[in-house]
Order: structure tokens, then C-alpha cells, then sequence
């Protein structure tokens, strides 16, 4: 399943890896190895996190006395990580995968051992946790907070490690599937061939034996949970993945797959194509449920693990052309719903928020105007009048805002012409599409058309670079840039865009500088859903004869669209549709001209 997707890594295994869920997330390296890494907290930020709670730093593993140092390869998988060992001398294959199951405060762990010899043997599993757990509150001193040293103990009769901070109910467990008996379990001052990581952590290790028949390989299942507040949610947790682990990972696997169905690139570049591919695991890892209900999308991993954040309209609007117009409509809700609940001022939202829904930092008249124009964005690919209507309120709460602050949109700081700008254009189609009079607001953006300059500069990030040279039409140029992003990213995790932050693995806003140019200028798709048009502007690179993206959701609708190339300066673009009643709007001699789609349309244009 989803083996297109696999990537194998055999160099640069210091690098991260991640492995996600939506209540859950395991960041370590590509060997294998849980390295004290981060700047937030410093060395902190690595390990197993469910939610707003680290529950431990890593895991660690010995066969038969023989530490699992060095991953020899490292399985990147949409659903997965695995790390696979030779042990040549040992004549042993061990394959380490590691699951975090949807809706789970912790991570599943299959470890696979592969006997390569003529005979039976009997093989010892030692397994070894090392808690840290902590908030990044606590750790740095904030909200009256005080970590204490972690302590633990082996239950002989749950077969199962417990570890707790001795100064806050936080509760983590860890522990093997029930037809693995525990032969032995120890508290040891140190991680065997290890050594300990940075802070308050213990550690608990426990021996397994397993008989593999000659030439047989056989599969234990270990499990680690936490971020509880007692012992007995702990419990449960583990019972509930002893009994239910198989379903639960066949549930996430059939959930990624569906999600990788949606807006699917084939593209004769494969950086680029793995890069717009993955930028969906991404966002799918980087959601998350918030426990009072609702959803977030966390900043970035591992440095800032808190929800929307810097840049979040535009982090979340790249999840827009991924299949996730319904996903930003619940975020969009939750990010309102806080911010009343909170009763800010009026126009002004929440721009960082704890995974637990409490506010930790403000935004201004930048992330107003920026809400505005992502409920815009928004409407254009779901076309739900319903949430224009929904959303009317707030929006006319931001413009008010940004009105009072630039003296009536005479005053505006250079540095948010643009977002400002945005927010009045996605105004005024909220009005309308609410049923409500947009002329004021069109009086207002034609007063404004003077304002915005744009002009390339010098030292123009990469991200904007490729957005201009689209706008341009300069696809080549654009395709360059956006081949080095998907070249400056993390080793083995395609479209993992290089973040502007030092530390940061995954930017949850990285992504939209290599979504949106794609989209637009290269896909040329630029929908206003609510009247099932699609603005239809394709290129196709020279030296490319053709590409695919299937699968999109527009409204209530997917379509597909395909070019190949018929001649050097022209292409065959076919689009088609689920549903009647559509339309493709091409630009011809400088007017709209538009071609039913009904199931399909094919237009021969020139690039």
C-alpha cells in the first residue's frame, strides 16, 4: 500500500524523521536515534509528543546484547517509518516500524526479526524508554509551572513500565503485546550502548525472548503512550492499543491512501512531483485535534508545536488545492470560535494557540486582514455560501479593524499593502456571495490600486521569486526556482521546503510558496466554485511533454486535468468533471471566453 511513496534513505541518517498522527507526533533521526536536538527548549523538542505533552525523549533497542546503534536504511512512508538493520554478524535482519495511530496519545512500535540462519534460535529483545515528560510551558518556567524527575516502576500484572513527573499528574506507559512475556524489567541508570539524553527523565528497560525457526522471521508488537493525568487513563490507553493496534493501523492506512488519491500529481520532473505529493502528508501531519473540539495546524515541528502561528493563512491556504477545502473551513471556525470566546477586541484574532485552547499571543491588523482574505481564498474552492455567511460577521469585524488603523485605508505601512489589499477584494466577495451589497468595498479596492509595487527586488526569497515569475508567465524561470526549494529541503523527505527558521524540519507555510505557483501558474487553476467556473490558465514547460493532476475537490465537484504537448508551442489540456453544469474560462484576445466542461473538455492552447 502506498509503496509509490516509499522513500529509502542510506546517507545523511542524521537527519530528521518524523512520524505523525493527529493526537500524536515522533520526531527523531534517520539512523534510528533520538539525538537531543531543538532550540525552543534546547535539546528538548525531539522524541514522542501527544499533544502538548513530551511523554519521552526516545526508545532504544538491543538484540541479543547488541545495541541497534545505526539504522543501515531509513523507510520514509506516508503512514510509516521504518528502519531497517543488518545484523551480518549476529545473522539476524531486524526492521523496526513505528505507527501513530489516529485519535491515540502515543506511537506503536512492530519490530521484525529475521532469522538468517539453517537452524532455530531463540533471540533476546531488550527495550528501553527514556522519559522526559514535560510541556514547553513548564521547561521554560512559564504559567507558575515547575518540572520535577520523572519516576517509574514495572506493574508485573499489567506487564507494563509507568513513569510519572513527580510534580504534575502526567502519566506515561509503555509495554509489549500481550503474547510477549516479560522475562526480566529494570530501572538502569544509563541506556545500554546509549548513554542518557539531556533532562529529568528515567529509564525502564524490559527483556523479551523470541524462537524464530530457521530462516523465519516473526514480529512483536511494543507500544508507548502518554500525557495522562493518572495512572489509570494510562492504562486503558495500553490495553486499548494491545487489542485494537491491528485495526487502528489499518484504519490510518486506509485514510492516507484516500487522502493520497486527492489531487495527485504526475509530472516528468520526479522532485517536483514527490514534492507536491508529500506536501499533503505534511499538512495531514501537521493537523491537529484540539480536545475541546475543533482543529489547528501546528506552526512547525519540532521548534514551535503550537497551533496557526506565524504565517497561518498562509500556511493553511496551501492545504486548499490538496483536497482540504473542508479542513480549513473547521481551522477557520476554530480560530474564530477561541478568539470571541476569549472576547478580544473587536477585529483582532488569536495568533498562536496551546494545543490545551489557551491564546498565547495576539494577532494585529496584518493577521486580520490576512483572516479575510483566507476566508476568500476558502470560498473560492468550496463555494459554501453557508460559511460566507458564517464567517460575514467576523470578516466585517477585521475590515472595521483595519479601517480604524490605517485612518481609512489612506495610512497603510508598506510592508501589508498587499494583505491589505487582499482583505478588502475578499470582502467584498463575501458580501456578494452572502447576498449583501459589495459596492462600498469595490469603491475602496479601486482607491487602493495604486498602492501595491510589483516589481521583482533583489533579494526576493525564493518562494516569492516563483510566484512572480508565474504571475509573469515566465513558467520556465518558475519551475527553476521551485526545483531548488524542492532540492534545499530535508534529505529524504521530499517537499519538506527549507524553513526560514534554524531547527525547524517541517514549516507548515513552507509548503504554500511551492503549492500556489504550481496551482496557478503551472496547473493554471483559479476557481470561484460558487459558480462553477474554473479561470483557466495552463503552461507547459519546454522539455516537458505533458503532466497530470487528478482528482482536485472544487466544491462539491473533482475534476482532472491533463496537458500534452502537440507541438513545440502548443498543448492539449483536457479537463474533466464529476458533475454538470461547469465551465473552463479561458482568456482569448484579452476576454473571458468560456467552454462547458459537462464530462469532459479538451482545448488545444498555446503556451
Amino acid at each position: 500500500m502506498l509503496s509509490k511513496y516509499r522513500v529509502y534513505r542510506y546517507d545523511q541518517l542524521k537527519s530528521y524523521a518524523v512520524t505523525a498522527g493527529t493526537d500524536a507526533v515522533l520526531i527523531g533521526a534517520q539512523n534510528g536515534l533520538f539525538p537531543d536536538l531543538g532550540f525552543n527548549v534546547e535539546g528538548e523538542m525531539g522524541g514522542l509528543w501527544a499533544g502538548e505533552k513530551k511523554v519521552c525523549d526516545g526508545f532504544f533497542f538491543a538484540i541479543d546484547d547488541v545495541p541497534l546503534t545505526c539504522a543501515d536504511a531509513c523507510e520514509a512512508r506516508p503512514e510509516q517509518t521504518a528502519f531497517h538493520y543488518r545484523m551480518q554478524k549476529e545473522e539476524l535482519h531486524v526492521v523496526r516500524r513505528q505507527f501513530i495511530p489516529d485519535g491515540v496519545k502515543g506511537c506503536v512500535i512492530e519490530l521484525t526479526i529475521e532469522n538468517g540462519r539453517d537452524r532455530a534460535r531463540m533471540v533476546e529483545v531488550s527495550f528501553t524508554v527514556r522519559t522526559d515528560i514535560l510541556t514547553v510551558a513548564a521547561a521554560r518556567g512559564e504559567d507558575s509551572m515547575e518540572l520535577g524527575r520523572d519516576v517509574g516502576e514495572y506493574d508485573e500484572y499489567t506487564q507494563a513500565f509507568y513513569a510519572r513527573d513527580s510534580r504534575n499528574p502526567w502519566y506515561a506507559v509503555w509495554g509489549a503485546d500481550r503474547d510477549s512475556r516479560v522475562l526480566q524489567a529494570d530501572v538502569p541508570p544509563s541506556v545500554y550502548g546509549f548513554g542518557n539524553t539531556l533532562g529529568k527523565g528515567v529509564n525502564g528497560r524490559m527483556f523479551y525472548r523470541m524462537r524464530i525457526n530457521a530462516r523465519e522471521q516473526k514480529t512483536m508488537r511494543l507500544f508507548i503512550a502518554g500525557g495522562y493525568s493518572c495512572r489509570s487513563q494510562a492504562e486503558d490507553a495500553l490495553e486499548n492499543l494491545r487489542q485494537n493496534a491491528e485495526a487502528l493501523i489499518r484504519q490510518k492506512e486506509a485514510r492516507v491512501f484516500a487522502m493520497m488519491n486527492e489531487s495527485e500529481a504526475t509530472l516528468p520532473d520526479a522532485a517536483l512531483e514527490r514534492s507536491w505529493n508529500w506536501a499533503k502528508i505534511y499538512g495531514d501531519w501537521l493537523t491537529r485535534h484540539l480536545p475541546q473540539g475543533g482543529v489547528g495546524l501546528c506552526t512547525d515541528l519540532p521548534e514551535h508545536p503550537s497551533l496557526f502561528g506565524e504565517g497561518f493563512a498562509q500556511a493553511m491556504s496551501a492545504l486548499l488545492p490538496l483536497g482540504g477545502g473542508k479542513q480549513v473551513q473547521q481551522m477557520l471556525r476554530t480560530l474564530v470560535s477561541i478568539s470571541e470566546e476569549a472576547q478580544l477586541a473587536p477585529g483582532r484574532l488569536a495568533k498562536r494557540i496551546s494545543r490545551s485552547g489557551k491564546i498565547r499571543q495576539i494577532g494585529g491588523v496584518k493577521e486580520s486582514a490576512l483572516f479575510v482574505s483566507l476566508v476568500h481564498r476558502t470560498l473560492r474552492w468550496t463555494g459554501d455560501v453557508d460559511f460566507a455567511k458564517e464567517m460575514l460577521p467576523m470578516a466585517g469585524l477585521c475590515i472595521s479593524y483595519l479601517r480604524r488603523a490605517t485612518r481609512n485605508f489612506e495610512d497603510i505601512r508598506e510592508d501589508i499593502v498587499r494583505e491589505a489589499q487582499l482583505a478588502v477584494n475578499g470582502y467584498a466577495y463575501i458580501l456578494r456571495l452572502s447576498g449583501e451589497d459589495d459596492s462600498a468595498m469595490l469603491d475602496v479596492l479601486r482607491s487602493m490600486a495604486s498602492m501595491e509595487k510589483g516589481d521583482i527586488k533583489e533579494d526576493m526569497p525564493l518562494y516569492e521569486l516563483a510566484a512572480w515569475h508565474g504571475r509573469q508567465g515566465h513558467v520556465e524561470q518558475m519551475i527553476g526556482c521551485l526545483s531548488q526549494m524542492a532540492r534545499a529541503g530535508a534529505p529524504g523527505m521530499p517537499g519538506a521546503m527549507k524553513a526560514e527558521e534554524s531547527g525547524v524540519l517541517l514549516s507548515a507555510r513552507s509548503a504554500a510558496g511551492f503549492i500556489w505557483p504550481m496551482t496557478e501558474s503551472l496547473f493554471g487553476v483559479r476557481p470561484n466554485a460558487a459558480e462553477k467556473e474554473i479561470w483557466f490558465a495552463p503552461h507547459t514547460p519546454i522539455g516537458w511533454d505533458g503532466w497530470k493532476l487528478e482528482n482536485v475537490i472544487i466544491g462539491g465537484a473533482r475534476l482532472s486535468f491533463e496537458s500534452e504537448r502537440i507541438s513545440p508551442s502548443q498543448c492539449r489540456y483536457t479537463i474533466t468533471c464529476s458533475e454538470p453544469g461547469w465551465h473552463a474560462v479561458v482568456m482569448e484576445n484579452g476576454e473571458g471566453k468560456a467552454y462547458p466542461i459537462e464530462e469532459a473538455a479538451a482545448l488545444v492552447m498555446g503556451d
